[in-house]
């Protein structure tokens, strides 16, 4: 079932999202965190107040219902998604597929990279690939994508 866009929303997030914006990405990458770590209760809430305390994510919302959390950064020659975490039941329903198509956009029309890395253990990849990023880097946990404006393609040797 595809999902009514008008009804997703992204709001800033406050405080009162704190719990939340941590148990989102607790279910949506912990299974893959897991598999490269391991999983330690402590460790994970810590890294998570410090991130809250450095910046807090937009909340994904759909029907005014919380459902993900997006965090982005951006600079005059990319933009950089740092975050991006959807309930699964709100997987594979066109929302993230529709929000990233609005980062893109927004990227396409001012001729800006769009960068991104995720967890190698996820199976997010195809969504970026079917999208026009490549990975660029790869390192023992993470692939590195980016993604030209347009979706062009990376000739050899090249990256941003």
């Amino acid at each position: 079932m595809k999902y009514e866009h008008s009804l997703i929303k992204l709001i800033p997030a406050d405080e009162s999202h704190r719990e939340f914006s941590y148990q989102v990405k607790k279910t949506a990458e912990g299974t893959y965190i897991t598999q490269i770590w391991g999983w330690d209760e402590n460790i994970q809430r810590d890294f998570h107040n410090k991130d809250w305390q450095d910046h807090k994510p937009e909340i994904i919302a759909y029907d005014c219902k919380p459902i993900g959390t997006i965090y982005i950064t951006e600079n005059e020659k990319c933009i950089k998604i740092r975050q991006f975490f959807i309930l699964p039941e709100y997987q594979n329903k066109g929302i993230g597929s529709y929000l990233l198509k609005r980062i893109l956009d927004k990227a396409d029309r001012s001729g800006r990279i769009t960068k991104l890395d995720y967890l190698k253990s996820s199976p997010v990849g195809s969504l970026y690939k079917r999208n026009g990023f490549q990975i660029v880097e790869v390192d023992e946990a993470f692939y590195y994508m980016e993604r030209k404006p347009g979706g062009q393609i990376w000739k050899e040797g090249e990256n941003g």
